[in-house]
This record gives C-alpha cells, structure tokens and sequence, in this order.
C-alpha cells in the first residue's frame, strides 16, 4: 500500500503526533486482509481488460456490492486500483503485481500470507512457550502445499534477475545441490546460464511433487533432479561446486544451522561456492525497512517452526575461520546474500 501523505501530515509525523498505532494495529492489518479476499475473490482478474462499475465488480466476483464499493474506493487508495468516471480500473501496479499470468505476480504469495493469518492466533502462545505448538507442515494437507510451493515461486521470480547479478557460476562448475529448494526455480535458473551444471533439489517429497512439474516446463529433466527427505539428516551427495542454502536457516535453531552448515561443507568441493539467502538482522545503518521486514520474518518463523532471524555474523562463527565469508550487497531491502567460498 502507497501512501501519499499531505505537506501537514508530513509535519504533524516529523512532530510526532500522527497515532501511528492505530495504522499499524487497525489500517494496515485490515487492508491487507481485504487484499487477500479480494485476490482470491478475483477482482483484480475482471478489470484485467476493462473499467467497471463497483456493482458490476461485485456481480461478477459474487460479493455483496456495498462491500466491493469499500473495497475498490480502499484499492484506489492503496495504488492498485484507479477511478475513470464512475468506473474502477487497474492501475499499473495492480497490474504488474496483482494479475496471475503478470510475469512478477503476487497472486500466490498473498495466497499464502492468507494462511498465515489463521494460524497467527496462536502468536501470543508462541511467545509465551518460546516455540510453535507443532511445526507449520505437520498439519499441512496437499492445497497447503501447493499455496506454499507457489507462493515461494512468486517470491523466487521476483528475487532471481538480482541474483544473477550476484550469483556466481564457476566456469567449470558441474554440480550444484539446492537445500530445501521447494519449487528448484534458482537450481533450474543456475542450470538455465550454464549447459554444464547439473542440480539436485533436496526438500520434503509434498513440495518436490510440484518441483518435478516445473523441471518439465523447464525442459531441464535429467539435468535437474529431486532428493526427497529431511535434509537435517540425509546423506547429501558430496563434491558439490555451488550449494545454494536459500531461506533455510531462519527456520532452523543456531545448533541445527551450526550443524548443517558444517556438512554443507564436508560436501563443498575444494573451492566451491556455498551461497545463503536470508531475511538476516540488519546493521543500523541501514533503512528501516530493511531493519523490520527480518524482524517480522524471524517472528512469523518463530511461530511457524520455532526459527527467528539471524546476523551475518551467526554465519562467520558457523563456517569457521578457515572458510572466505562476505556479504553481497543486494537492492532489495530486508535481504541478505552471504558468499561462503571453501
């Protein structure tokens, strides 16, 4: 949501004197519930080629037309949606954001953050016991899956063009190994710019079934291949050059990342490259976007599976003095990219 605060408002916020919490607690949390409904209901999908009237809006997703008035005066307001006359149209951040087939979709993300919504209720138990009742996948059933799966795919789409930039395939790499990779889009990307490297996905067999699916899409099957099981505890196939460990470790406690990272590097070749991505605690010169989106990221994974967010320092104690660790400066705020080269 993009706000566009008034020459007062600007004043009375430098002041001090906007209730700010009262957008935090009440504002924003129910925007962002009304956009998932909205996403789901398909609302932004039958502006796709036209302008309509609210009521005609509401007919066509099957909501109740002064609802869908609140809605779309909300989404005006919120940038995604624009008023022409008496009728509601896309704005293009609606459009690039907001529409399925757009190639930087969110659909399926703000499907997932839906689920998240339900389960946190139970935060406040969470905070109080210090982890999760059980681990968010216990209770996973296959649609749970395939949000999860799709949505980290928005997200990958999304994050891959600055990756590249960053992500550096040695010449003659032919083995990479993408720990918990989900739906392998950075393993098939890697093996996309270069026709010598060959890639294992290892994740839990419920989010492989639909990784399989788009190594076909791909055309990449025999070059991309799946390790179903725990990671924690497989036997991990071993002179690997690349290890992509991509969004794991806010999931896992310091020991078991100590843990991983130790046999990451027991099967990284003698030079080979090991590359962490992370919503990682940033430095205080940063913005503060980049300082809160992994505090909340490390307080959802606190309540999903007991995680939080870690320090690019956490990394440098658990690879070790004899292992090159350095920072790569991303764009993206609340992201960080750690290069560990063995």
């Amino acid at each position: 949501m993009h706000l566009q605060l008034t020459f007062l408002e600007r004043a009375l916020h430098r002041l001090r004197l906007l209730p700010l919490p009262v957008m935090d607690a009440f504002a924003s949390v129910l925007f962002g519930r009304a956009l998932a409904i909205a996403v789901r209901a398909g609302l932004f999908e039958v502006l796709r080629d036209h302008a309509l009237l609210s009521s005609e809006i509401a007919g066509a997703i099957g909501l109740h037309p002064e609802g869908v008035s609140l809605l779309v005066k909300s989404f005006v307001e919120g940038g995604y949606l624009k008023r022409i006359g008496s009728t509601y149209a896309l704005t293009r951040q609606g459009r690039k954001w907001l529409l399925i087939d757009s190639p930087q979709s969110m659909v399926k993300l703000i499907g997932y953050f839906e689920m998240l919504y339900g389960r946190w209720g139970s935060l406040e138990d969470t905070l109080r016991a210090g982890e999760p009742a059980s681990p968010y996948y216990q209770n996973f059933d296959e649609h749970d899956w395939e949000m999860y799966v799709f949505g980290m795919r928005d997200l990958a789409r999304f994050l891959v063009p600055e990756l590249k930039r960053k992500v550096t395939l040695p010449r003659r790499a032919a083995h990479l190994l993408d720990v918990g990779g989900s739906h392998g889009l950075y393993a098939i990307d890697c093996c996309q710019r270069s026709s010598l490297l060959t890639a294992t996905v290892v994740d839990f067999e419920e989010p492989l079934r639909w990784t399989r699916q788009f190594i076909r899409e791909a055309g990449l099957e025999g070059r991309v291949n799946t390790m179903a099981g725990n990671f924690l505890t497989l036997d991990l196939p071993e002179k690997q050059d690349i290890i992509l460990l991509f969004n794991v470790i806010h999931g896992l406690r310091e020991e078991q990342n100590r843990e991983l990272i130790g046999r990451l590097l027991g099967t990284l070749a003698s030079g080979g490259r090991m590359y962490v991505l992370d919503q990682m605690i940033a430095s205080a010169g940063q913005s503060q976007l980049a300082r809160l989106i992994p505090l909340m990221v490390g307080l959802n994974l606190l309540n999903e599976i007991g995680g939080k967010a870690y320090e690019v320092d956490d990394i440098r104690r658990w690879c070790g003095a004899a292992q090159r660790v350095r920072r790569l400066k991303l764009r993206i705020p609340g992201l960080t990219l750690v290069e560990v080269v063995k």
